[in-house]
């Protein structure tokens, strides 16, 4: 993993400015394919809204981020929002609704990756990156990381959450409840920290996506050499 980030980085408070828009762009889309299907109470709780306020979580938000923190890892926030799935007209549109947030991460990473393709000559082999260069190539590596683990069926994740409405309901209550819920997201967390899952992700399917884009290896390496530019001492 990352070593604990460097606070005096003033790029690091960038990615970290970005990260916040990009999680609230992720549980806005939660909430807008939400009201689409059929919520309509989201709109009056006040759900759809930039306001990174009403995505606060309290352990996505506050506890696990103080973890990472003491853990030596990046304090990342994350964020909620509340969906009355009762009122979503149909087991399609619940999908939907959990996959729309991972969707906006993956057109987030694109558009951030797109201004630094080679055909457009400015980022450039031998020459030092500039900050902004940096900022848009952490913030897609981080967008990538972020579609991959959000798509694990583990619940809360939202690859659960996708699968939910298609399992039968005592398998979902059970894997929903403690001490299930509880247990299978504190294994996830521990694979993926002692795993070195985010190096995974690069070699095995940033990296790739990149290749395909029209990254050459340098351009591909350039992305997690801008993770860690942005998050290490």
């Amino acid at each position: 993993m990352i070593a604990m980030s460097n606070f005096s980085n003033t790029l690091f408070w960038a990615v970290l400015i970005g990260w916040i828009l990009s999680v609230v762009l992720h549980e806005f889309a939660h909430g807008l394919v939400a009201y689409w299907g059929g919520d309509y109470t989201i709109r009056e709780r006040g759900g759809l809204t930039l306001n990174p306020l009403q995505y606060v979580d309290p352990m996505f938000s506050i506890v696990l981020p103080i973890i990472f923190l003491f853990m030596g890892g990046i304090p990342l926030p994350g964020g909620s929002t509340y969906i009355r799935r009762d009122l979503l007209r149909s087991r399609s549109w619940d999908s939907a609704v959990s996959l729309a947030g991972p969707f906006t991460n993956l057109l987030l990473f694109v558009g951030c990756a797109i201004p630094l393709l080679p055909r457009f000559g400015w980022l450039v082999p031998g020459t030092e990156p500039t900050q902004a260069q940096y900022l848009l190539g952490a913030l897609a590596f981080l967008q990538i990381v972020t579609v991959v683990l959000n798509l694990v069926p583990v619940p809360p994740l939202d690859g659960f959450q996708a699968l939910s409405p298609w399992l039968p309901a005592d398998l979902r209550r059970t894997l929903t409840t403690p001490p299930w819920s509880t247990g299978l997201f504190i294994g996830f967390f521990v694979i993926v920290w002692k795993l070195h899952v985010i190096g995974f992700i690069f070699d095995h399917i940033a990296a790739p996506a990149l290749g395909a884009m029209g990254f050459d290896a340098y351009g591909q390496f350039f992305f997690i050499r801008a993770f860690i530019q942005a998050f290490s001492s």
